[in-house]
C-alpha cells in the first residue's frame, strides 16, 4: 500500500510539472490543458480524457519520460481540441481509438513533442480526419483476402496461438486448458498477453474488431506497464497492486456499481485514449461547441505570441465546414421526394399551441424512391449494408411508399422492387465495367421515380441525360479517393 501511494504522489507531482511546462513554453497547448482537471485512475491502462478530466495512470507515467509525459499529455489534450470525444457516432470504441491516434500523432511530432514507443504513426494517413482514417481501416479489412484458421488440437494447450489475429481462438484455447493445472493455466494466460501484444501493436487487418465487451482487448504496447490490462470490468482489471487501490475511481467514489468511472476500450498507441464525453445527445453537443470556442481561443493566443502549431488552422478550417452526416443527408432527400400541397384542413400544429393557425402540408402522390446500385466489383459490403438500414428505416416509417433497387455494371442485371412490411435485402450482381446510362435509361422509361439515389464508386463515365427527378449521388470507397474524384 505505501509502495503505490508513493507511486501515485510521483506520478501526480510528474504530472503537474508536465502541466505546467506547457502552459508556460507552449501557448496551444497550454490553454487546452488548463481546461481539464488531472485525475489518477488505475481503471485506465495509460491515459485518457472525457473532454473534462485527464485520467492517468501512475504505474504507466512511472513508465516514461518526461518528455513522453509532455507528449502524452499533448496528445490527449488534441483529442479534446478536435472533439473526438463528441465524434465516435456509435463507431467500435477501440478502432475510433486509433483513427484518432493515427490523425493526432503525425502533427505532434512535426511540433517537436516526443511520444512514447509504440506510437501509432502512419503518413498515409497524414492531414486525414479521424472518420476517414477510420473509413479507410474498415474497407482495408473488408478488402484483404480471408486467411483460413488452423485447426486446433483437443488438448487446447496453445500451440498455434501465436498467430497475430486469431485471438479469439487463442482464448477459446485458454479457456479449455483450465483444467490442466495451476502451471498449465499461467502458461496460458503468458501466451495469451502475448498474442494481444502482437495483435495491438501493428495495423492489421483483424485490429479492433473484437466488441467492447471483449475482455481481453486494449492490452497493445502494454508491456512495461503494471497496470496495462485495460478490460471494462471494473477496478480490478486495470490495478495491478492487488490490494484493493483500483477500488476507487478516478473521482475518488468508491467501486460500490454507483459511480462507473472512466471506461477504457485499450490503448494500442500508449500515448492516451478518448473517451465519450457523454451518453447524452444534448451534453454531447454542449460540450462540442464549448471545445470549439476552446479551440479557436487557444489559436489565437498562439497565433499572437507567435507559436501555434502548423496544423491548427487545417483544424478550424474543419470546424467550419463538418462532414455531413449521410443519414440525414439521405433522409432529408426522401422527405422531399413527394410532392406536397398547403391544407387548412391539416393546420400546422408546431404553432397552434402559440395561438397561431398556419396551413399544413400534405402529401400527394406516391413517393417511390429508385436506387442505382453500381455493381462492377468495387463497391464495398460495408456501404451497402448501412444503407440498407436506412432505406428499411424509411420504408417501415412510411417515409418512402415504395422502393425499387436497380443493379447493374454495363447494362441493368436486376431489378427488385419493396414495399412497406417487406425486408430490404440487396443482392448486387455484376461486375467488369461500369456504365450507368442503362440503369437511368430502365428508370426513365420503367419507373415513375419521385427521386433517384445512385450508389456507386464514381468510376462510371458519363451518367447520360439528365432525369426527370432529382437525383442524389452517393460515392462510396476509399475517402481520399472519393475526394479527388469531386
Amino acid at each position: 500500500m505505501e509502495t503505490n501511494d508513493k507511486a501515485a504522489a510521483l506520478a501526480a507531482d510528474r504530472v503537474a510539472k508536465a502541466r505546467a511546462e506547457l502552459i508556460l513554453e507552449r501557448t496551444f497547448y497550454g490553454v487546452l490543458v488548463s481546461q481539464v482537471e488531472p485525475v489518477a485512475s488505475r481503471q485506465i491502462p495509460t491515459m485518457a480524457t472525457d473532454s473534462r478530466r485527464h485520467f492517468y495512470n501512475p504505474d504507466f507515467v512511472a513508465t516514461l519520460s518526461q518528455d513522453e509525459l509532455l507528449g502524452v499529455q499533448a496528445h490527449e489534450s488534441e483529442h479534446d481540441a478536435r472533439r473526438h470525444h463528441t465524434r465516435r457516432a456509435g463507431r467500435d470504441p477501440k478502432e475510433w481509438n486509433i483513427a484518432c491516434d493515427y490523425a493526432i500523432n503525425p502533427d505532434l511530432i512535426d511540433a517537436g513533442l516526443i511520444l512514447p514507443s509504440g506510437a501509432l504513426i502512419d503518413e498515409r494517413f497524414r492531414g486525414m480526419s479521424a472518420e476517414d482514417i477510420y473509413r479507410t481501416r474498415e474497407l482495408d479489412r473488408q478488402r484483404q483476402p480471408q486467411q483460413p484458421q488452423p485447426q486446433k488440437s483437443d488438448g487446447g494447450d496453445g500451440e498455434s496461438g501465436g498467430e497475430p489475429g486469431d485471438k479469439a481462438d487463442d482464448d477459446q484455447g485458454d479457456a479449455d486448458g483450465q483444467d490442466e493445472g495451476d502451471d498449465g493455466e499461467a502458461q496460458g494466460e503468458s501466451q495469451g498477453d502475448a498474442d494481444a501484444e502482437s495483435q495491438d501493436g501493428q495495423d492489421g487487418p483483424q485490429g479492433g474488431q473484437q466488441s467492447p465487451q471483449d475482455g481481453e482487448q486494449g492490452q497493445g504496447g502494454q508491456g512495461s506497464s503494471p497496470g496495462g490490462q485495460g478490460d471494462q470490468q471494473g477496478p480490478q482489471g486495470a490495478g495491478g497492486a492487488g490490494e484493493g487501490e483500483g477500488q476507487e475511481d478516478g473521482d475518488g467514489k468508491e467501486g460500490d456499481g454507483q459511480e462507473a468511472g472512466p471506461q477504457s476500450s485499450g490503448d494500442p498507441g500508449r500515448c492516451g485514449e478518448v473517451i465519450d464525453a457523454a451518453a447524452d445527445a444534448a451534453e454531447l453537443a454542449d460540450q462540442d461547441a464549448r471545445w470549439e470556442r476552446v479551440l479557436r481561443q487557444a489559436a489565437m493566443l498562439a497565433a499572437k505570441r507567435g507559436d501555434a502549431p502548423g496544423h491548427v488552422m487545417r483544424e478550424i478550417e474543419r470546424s467550419d465546414h463538418p462532414p455531413q452526416d449521410w443519414r440525414e443527408t439521405l433522409r432529408a432527400f426522401f422527405d422531399g421526394g413527394a410532392a406536397t400541397t398547403e391544407t387548412w384542413s391539416r393546420p400546422n400544429r408546431r404553432f397552434i399551441g402559440g395561438g397561431l393557425y398556419l396551413p399544413g402540408r400534405e402529401r400527394e402522390g406516391v413517393n417511390r424512391a429508385a436506387f442505382l446500385i453500381d455493381t462492377s466489383g468495387s463497391m464495398d459490403d460495408i456501404a451497402l449494408a448501412a444503407i440498407k438500414v436506412e432505406a428499411q428505416a424509411a420504408l417501415d416509417e412510411n417515409v418512402i411508399d415504395e422502393l425499387v433497387v436497380v443493379y447493374g455494371d454495363v447494362r441493368v442485371t436486376r431489378v427488385d422492387t419493396f414495399r412497406p412490411g417487406d425486408d430490404i435485402e440487396f443482392d448486387p450482381r455484376g461486375g467488369g465495367g461500369t456504365d450507368m446510362r442503362p440503369l437511368f435509361a430502365h428508370v426513365a422509361s420503367e419507373i415513375d421515380a419521385s427521386l433517384i439515389v445512385c450508389f456507386t464508386d464514381g468510376y462510371i463515365g458519363e451518367a447520360g441525360p439528365e432525369p426527370a427527378c432529382p437525383v442524389l449521388w452517393a460515392f462510396t470507397g476509399y475517402p481520399q479517393a472519393v475526394r479527388e474524384m469531386i
